[in-house]
C-alpha cells in the first residue's frame, strides 16, 4: 500500500507481527490441555507451543506442536496449533491443510475456522472464505466477529458480480466496465515486464498466480478500509483504485509495480521482512527517486530508528506516512549499496527466521553502525537507538 500522489509510496500487509484475530486465538487456546487424558509431555509441549505463538515465534511453535503430535497424532488442538505455527512461518498451504484436519477432528474449533477463512481470503479464495465462515457460524451463531467479517466478504463478493476478468499465464486482472478494460490490458503488460525485472534482481521467479483488482476510489476505500493517503494495497491480492489512471498512466504503472513487488517479496520471503525494507524495495523497484528522498530527509534533519518502522504503516497519518516511506526508501537504497548482488541471500536468511539485525552481518555490516551511518548522512540531531 502507499500514499496516493506522493513521490515515494506505499505499504504492505504482508506477514509480520501477530494480527488481532491471531491474538484472540492464542488467548482462547494457549493454556488448553491437549485432551482430558493427555500425556503430561504432550500437554507441556502444547503449552510451550501456544506460548511460542503468543511470542510470534513460528519456528519454536512448529517444533513443539510437531513433537506433541508424534505423541498424540489425532489431537485437534495440537493439530490446530501446528496450523497456526505454519501460518506464522508463511507456509499457508500447509497451514490450511492442518486447519482443515483440525476441523475434521473437532468441528467445534471455531478458532480454526476463523484462521482458515482468513487464509483463504488472503489467498484470493473469497468464495472459500465465505463458505468457511458460514460453516463456523453454524457452530457459533452469536459470534459477532465472524458475523461482521462474513457480511464484509459477502458485500465484496456482490460488488464483484459485475466485474470482468482478463487473464494470462501469470496474472488475473479484475475490472469493472469498458473504461477499465484498457487499463486491465495495460496492467498485464506492465506486470509482465516488471515481474522478470524484479525476479532477476532477487534471483527468484515465483510460480504462483497473482490476482489484481482494479476499483473505483469508493470501492477501494469501502472494501479495503485503507487510509486516505494509500494509493494501492496488497493483502494477498493487488488492489488498486484507478482514479485518473488514463490521464496519468506513468503513476498507474508505478503503483502496479510497487504492489507487484510486495507480491513477489511475499512469495520469496513470506515472513520476517521488516516493513521498512519491504516498502523500500517496492519503492526501489517502482523507480522512486532515492537521491531526492535523501535530500528531503537531510533538509529536515529527520531520522527515525528503523525499529520503529518494522510494522505496518497503516495507522499513520499522511505526514507520518510521508516520513516513514521516505526513510524506508533511503535506508533500503543504502542497504542495497552494501549488499550488492546479495539481496536474494538476504531475503532467504530473513525468511529462515534470522532477524535483520543478524542477517546483514554476512555482508560485513553491523546494524548499529548501519543505522548510525544513516543518521549521519541526513544530519540527524540525535543518533538512532542502538
Amino acid at each position: 500500500m502507499g500514499p496516493a500522489g506522493l513521490p515515494a509510496a506505499h505499504r504492505l500487509l504482508t506477514r509480520l507481527p501477530m494480527r488481532g484475530y491471531e491474538a484472540g486465538l492464542v488467548a482462547a487456546l494457549m493454556l488448553a490441555p491437549a485432551t482430558a487424558r493427555a500425556q503430561s509431555s504432550a500437554a507441556d509441549l502444547n503449552k510451550s507451543g501456544w506460548a511460542a505463538v503468543e511470542n510470534n515465534d513460528g519456528d519454536k511453535a512448529a517444533q513443539a506442536f510437531r513433537e506433541a503430535l508424534n505423541l498424540r497424532p489425532r489431537d485437534p488442538v495440537l493439530t490446530f496449533g501446528a496450523g497456526v505455527a505454519a501460518h506464522l512461518q508463511g507456509r499457508e498451504h500447509d497451514a490450511s491443510l492442518l486447519l482443515q484436519k483440525a476441523l475434521e477432528l473437532d468441528p467445534r474449533l471455531v478458532a480454526a475456522s476463523t484462521l482458515l477463512g482468513e487464509i483463504a481470503y488472503q489467498e484470493g479464495e473469497l468464495d472459500l472464505a465465505i463458505r468457511t465462515y458460514e460453516a463456523a457460524l453454524e457452530r457459533a451463531p452469536r459470534n459477532r466477529a465472524l458475523t461482521d467479517r462474513l457480511a464484509q466478504w459477502r458485500s465484496e463478493a456482490a460488488a464483484y458480480q459485475q466485474f470482468d476478468t482478463l487473464r494470462d499465464d501469470r496474472f488475473s486482472v479484475m475490472f469493472d466496465g469498458p473504461v477499465e478494460k484498457a487499463l486491465a490490458a495495460r496492467a498485464t503488460a506492465v506486470l509482465g515486464d516488471a515481474f522478470w525485472r524484479i525476479g532477476k534482481a532477487i534471483g527468484s521467479y515465483p510460480s504462483n498466480s497473482i490476482g489484481v483488482i482494479l476499483y473505483t476510489d469508493k470501492q477501494f476505500r469501502d472494501i479495503t478500509g485503507a487510509p486516505e493517503w494509500a494509493g494501492g494495497g496488497f493483502d494477498g491480492q493487488i488492489r488498486l483504485p484507478v482514479r485518473g489512471a488514463l490521464q496519468n498512466v506513468q503513476e498507474f504503472d508505478r503503483l502496479l509495480t510497487h504492489e507487484l513487488s510486495h507480491a513477489i517479496l511475499r512469495a520469496v520471503a513470506a515472513r520476517n521482512v521488516p516493513v521498512w525494507l519491504n516498502e523500500g524495495l517496492a519503492m526501489h523497484f517502482a523507480g522512486d527517486d532515492a537521491a531526492s528522498v535523501e535530500r528531503q530527509l537531510a533538509a529536515a534533519r529527520i531520522y527515525v530508528p528503523l525499529g520503529v518502522l518494522k510494522s505496518s504503516f497503516t495507522r499513520l497519518n499522511s505526514a507520518q506516512a510521508n516520513v516513514a516511506y521516505a526513510e524506508s526508501l533511503f535506508a533500503t537504497n543504502v542497504l542495497l549499496e552494501r549488499v550488492g548482488p546479495g539481496l536474494g541471500d538476504l531475503l532467504q536468511d530473513l525468511n529462515s527466521g534470522i532477524p535483520i539485525e543478524q542477517a546483514v552481518e554476512r555482508f560485513g555490516i553491523t546494524f548499529p553502525a548501519f543505522e548510525a551511518d544513516l543518521a549521519r548522512r541526513v544530519g540527524a540531531r540525535t543518533q538512532p537507538a542502538g
